[in-house]
């Protein structure tokens, strides 16, 4: 039995020339190039389809197999049929447009692929080649996102691969030792700190990309929409994802007037509501805006939500930003981009919240109030019930609302499922819902009888990060509410919720908003061990924490990201310039040569340092030999003059040798050796011509 089990080790052993190797994996960085590509490819193998994730993945382990000396590489048949199968992956997932998700996987795929045409870790040409695509692949991961976590993670990754590119330049002679690696690409990476610190100061400020690829058809959306049904708001009332930051400059508004306009909803079926295309209003902001009181001035922050739309407080009169292009006010007073967004934005808005609106079109009060047909019968007769009753639009609103405060509504997150005749369901069965529902209703109810209005959804309040003292407004602050047109009042909000009673709030309400703003959505685990004392000491640590990450990422997006032309031009003048491309094609000239002439003074620093002693007693020493007869010249050789010397002195050969060559050594040598150099200075202190 033992020599069975011998004879099948060596079997195992022999059988192939790619039998596993731990040393070999241990010592070969061969090895480590699949495991770094993965790490650089992941930002897209978590966004893309899983199907080609998988793919890549699978060619990953495959040459990491190969490496380890289990597995042979595939043959040129096998990698033509791998190329085929990728590339009808690809078709099935993409189609045949051209977009960025499609570009990318095709990138990563190529890259993948090139790998198995690597056959040794001398095969020099492909892993450069696929190292200097590792540094195109890092950059393609701005295209999604530039905040600073995916940016350290850049940054690390530019390192691996430098380090790794030193490494594979010096095979197959020895690398260095890692030590001196590492201080070779640091070194390279503070020698490029400054020139991109120049190059992102004083290089022209173009609004938007330098370049771009198509928006993917199917790419997903952040945040609201521009339709409406039950639930559909309350759907986003347990996300803390961040959709948008605010700088106030001065004055903060009161809780009342926090309502951040968004889409706004004029068409509907009875359940789904839409928005109806509207042209962009020919008036100026401050045209539409009457009795305006009290201007609130603030910087947006917006995250990218893949759609036009722009938030600011009702109602803004003036919008300033070098990154948006083309925004406008459409006939429903909805602050829209040209573009979809698509990156993070930042834009500066001035809002009036005390406002009289009076821009409004026959037809838009004929949209704001159609009724669907054979739609929530009972609420149309309600409404059909005030019209009769009540003459002044007025009164009619007051009923509405005070029909929500009087009958017994609840205020939920959680509602029941609504679907034939929602809004008849909700004001006379269920009577228990959120923000959509009661703004749906109201709109209903109001349009049955005779009061045009119409549905606005958008974000309402904010949250302070203290450490930073701005504010945050996150996806868990959409919300829904109502706007009615009052002849000599104009277009009104009117916020249903507001009606409801605070005994009838249920406590997902406030579990949603009220922790929200105590603990800065922290989502943490219950602590049943802990005191409420302590429980509180560790939501606040928690807290602090959370904000301290926040603020580092504001301040990022502020002072990089939002590093735009205006914040450029102020840059200049306070270093006395003018803002033009002729002063920064100035600024970046000349930055430029300052670096090279202080590079070079840099690296000759320490030669000097080492040499100017030396060559001074040189000087020296050619003068003693001058007084003593000769005609010798600096500019003549050491070798030439260590020759004529000795034929003049030949009694003092030995020690005129002795300090021609320990120049030479200590001046053209590969080391400077201390001792050598002292023992050279004292020689000539002491030689006498």
């Amino acid at each position: 039995m033992k020599s069975l089990s011998l004879t099948f080790k060596n079997m195992i052993h022999r059988s192939s020339p790619f039998h596993f190797n731990m040393n070999h994996f241990i010592n070969s960085v061969h090895t480590l190039l699949p495991i770094i590509l993965f790490i650089i490819l992941l930002p897209h193998l978590i966004t893309i389809s899983p199907i080609i994730s998988l793919y890549i993945t699978a060619i990953l382990i495959w040459f990491t197999l190969h490496t380890l000396g289990i597995i042979p590489l595939p043959g040129r048949l096998i990698r033509f049929f791998l190329v085929f199968i990728a590339l009808a992956i690809l078709v099935i997932n993409y189609g045949f447009l051209f977009s960025q998700k499609a570009s990318l996987s095709l990138l990563a795929i190529m890259v993948c692929l090139k790998l198995l045409e690597i056959h040794n870790e001398l095969d020099r040409r492909n892993i450069f080649l696929v190292l200097f695509l590792g540094y195109f692949i890092l950059i393609t991961h701005f295209l999604r996102s530039q905040d600073v976590i995916l940016s350290l993670f850049t940054f690390l990754n530019c390192i691996i691969l430098t380090l790794m590119l030193s490494t594979f330049n010096r095979k197959p002679q020895n690398a260095l030792p890692f030590t001196d690696n590492i201080r070779l690409v640091a070194h390279l990476f503070v020698k490029a700190l400054p020139i991109a610190i120049i190059l992102f100061l004083f290089f022209p400020r173009i609004p938007g990309p330098l370049w771009s690829l198509p928006d993917d058809g199917h790419s997903s959306t952040t945040g609201l929409s521009d339709k409406m049904y039950p639930g559909s708001v309350s759907e986003l009332v347990d996300s803390d994802d961040i959709a948008f930051r605010i700088d106030f400059k001065n004055l903060i508004p009161a809780a009342d007037k926090l309502y951040w306009r968004g889409p706004v909803l004029s068409e509907t079926d009875g359940f789904l509501w839409t928005h109806k295309k509207q042209k962009p209003l020919k008036k100026s902001f401050s045209q539409v805006i009457r009795n305006n009181k009290n201007p609130i001035s603030y910087t947006i922050t917006l995250e990218p939500h893949q759609q036009k739309w722009l938030f600011a407080l009702e109602m803004p009169q003036e919008i300033q930003g070098d990154t948006i292009k083309g925004f406008y006010l459409n006939t429903d007073l909805q602050l829209l981009n040209k573009n979809n967004i698509h990156q993070l934005t930042q834009y500066h808005v001035t809002s009036m919240t005390q406002f009289y609106l009076d821009q409004v079109t026959k037809n838009e009060l004929k949209s704001a109030l159609k009724f669907p047909p054979s739609s929530n019968p009972k609420t149309h007769k309600l409404g059909k019930q005030w019209q009769t009753a009540l003459s002044d639009p007025k009164q009619i609103v007051l009923a509405g609302l005070n029909y929500f405060k009087d009958q017994p509504f609840y205020y939920t997150t959680k509602p029941d499922v609504m679907i034939d005749n929602p809004s008849d369901q909700f004001l006379f069965d269920k009577q228990r819902g959120f923000c959509e529902h009661y703004a749906s209703s109201f709109v209903l109810l109001m349009r049955a009888a005779g009061v045009p209005a119409r549905v606005v959804t958008g974000y309402q309040g904010i949250e302070k990060n203290d450490v930073g003292n701005y504010y945050i407004v996150r996806q868990s602050n959409a919300h829904a509410w109502a706007e009615v047109w009052l002849e000599g009042n104009g277009w009104l909000r009117v916020d249903p919720t507001a009606m409801i009673p605070a005994d009838r709030i249920e406590a997902d309400i406030f579990q949603t908003n009220l922790e929200r703003l105590s603990f800065s959505s922290l989502n943490l685990p219950d602590l049943p061990n802990l005191t409420a004392q302590q429980k509180t000491a560790v939501y606040n640590f928690y807290k602090q924490l959370k904000q301290s990450i926040d603020h580092i990422k504001h301040s990022w997006n502020n002072w990089i990201l939002g590093y735009d032309k205006t914040k450029q031009g102020l840059l200049l003048k306070l270093m006395g310039l003018t803002a033009n491309w002729q002063t920064l094609i100035f600024l970046l000239v000349a930055g430029m040569i300052s670096l090279v002439i202080i590079f070079q003074l840099i690296q000759f620093y320490p030669h000097y340092k080492n040499t100017d002693k030396v060559y001074r007693h040189y000087l020296k020493f050619i003068n003693k030999l001058n007084n003593a007869g000769m005609s010798l010249q600096i500019s003549e050789g050491p070798e030439a003059i260590k020759l004529q010397a000795i034929k003049k002195f030949p009694e003092k050969a030995s020690i005129i040798q002795s300090i021609i060559n320990d120049y030479i050594q200590i001046r053209y040598g590969s080391q400077n050796n201390k001792q050598l150099i002292e023992q050279f200075l004292k020689t000539i202190q002491h030689y006498k011509a």
